[in-house]
């Protein structure tokens, strides 16, 4: 399996914390990562070694700078994921199962699951929670994935195969144009796009592993224990945490463990440091600040986008005449 990531320069502890579990549990698979800057960091090295290092705007976007200034830091990391699957089948020949995890990950055991699952399967999807709450508290957390969407997509993998194919072109395509975060539009990020995947595609596995995809949303159905240094979910192996937002409400003792530990790794990684970063295309090309008022110009008015040609060229009053 090749494993990668899409990660801004304010999160590459994140990518290495998730690099050095990857290589502890599953050795001999790769790990790429996707750097969302305009430049790979002159720091990165500092981080250690990754298998590769590649720049969003090289994976093949046909427009990527007409793609991107309509998106924020956040939107546009999950825009990218299409068509970093696209790159990532024709940059890797020899590999035939691709992985993709979101930077705030950690792994703790092999992906023998999913592993074998994309031997017949071509998609692998996971689902937030995988059954129905019990009380009205969580009922409120199932409400918002009708927000958010049934499948979270900081874990995603297919095979090399026809469906993968025609579903990588069809979530690349949808994501160059509308991967906002507006859910009165039906829209959150990459996210929603994934709820017509068991419909769209034959070869589906909806993952329901216990171990898979544990966080903050679905730790209320998911009891995390320890036996001889592993850790275990409903009596299943944990094969990885998602930290986004971090775990605070857990209530078990394993759990709060392995939150401690991953802040000591990102204080030992520097992170406290390098979240400081400012992201690249948040400036026009002479290092004046875009302001979200001018995205969301270039966004909703089809005339400034095909008259612009390159919007990172271009400063606040050229965009001011399209109000």
């Amino acid at each position: 399996m090749l494993f990668f990531t899409i990660v801004c320069a304010n999160h590459l502890a994140l990518a290495s914390i998730l690099r050095d579990s990857i290589k502890r549990h599953m050795p001999e698979h790769k790990f790429v990562v996707c750097m969302f800057e305009k430049e790979i960091p002159h720091n990165i090295q500092s981080f250690g070694s990754f298998d590769d290092v590649i720049l969003a705007k090289d994976i093949g976007f046909k427009n990527f700078n007409q793609t991107i200034f309509k998106y924020n830091q956040y939107e546009a990391s999950g825009a990218c994921k299409g068509q970093l699957f696209r790159y990532m089948l024709q940059a890797y020949p020899s590999e035939d199962k691709f992985v993709l995890l979101d930077a705030d990950t950690q792994v703790f055991s092999p992906f023998t699951e999913v592993q074998e699952a994309l031997k017949t399967n071509s998609i692998v999807i996971t689902p937030h929670i995988i059954q129905p709450p019990e009380n009205l508290k969580s009922v409120g957390l199932e409400q918002s994935f009708l927000q958010s969407g049934i499948f979270n997509t900081g874990f995603l993998a297919i095979n090399r195969s026809k469906t993968a194919n025609t579903f990588v072109d069809w979530w690349a395509e949808r994501l160059e144009h509308f991967s906002y975060t507006d859910p009165p539009r039906g829209l959150y990020n990459e996210q929603r796009w994934i709820d017509h995947v068991p419909v769209y595609f034959d070869q589906v596995l909806r993952l329901k592993h216990p171990g898979y995809n544990v966080a903050k949303w679905n730790f209320f159905e998911r009891t995390l224990t320890e036996q001889n240094g592993k850790y275990f979910v409903n009596g299943l192996p944990l094969r990885f945490i998602h930290f986004s937002g971090f775990i605070n409400n857990t209530t078990n003792s394993n759990g709060h463990e392995i939150i401690r530990n991953y802040k000591t790794f990102l204080k030992d990684k520097g992170h406290g440091v390098q979240c400081r970063e400012k992201w690249s295309y948040d400036y026009f090309d002479d290092q004046r600040p875009i302001k979200d008022q001018v995205r969301t110009i270039y966004k909703n008015n089809p005339l400034a986008r095909a008259e612009i040609i390159d919007p990172f060229k271009e400063s606040k009053r050229t965009f001011n005449r399209y109000k």
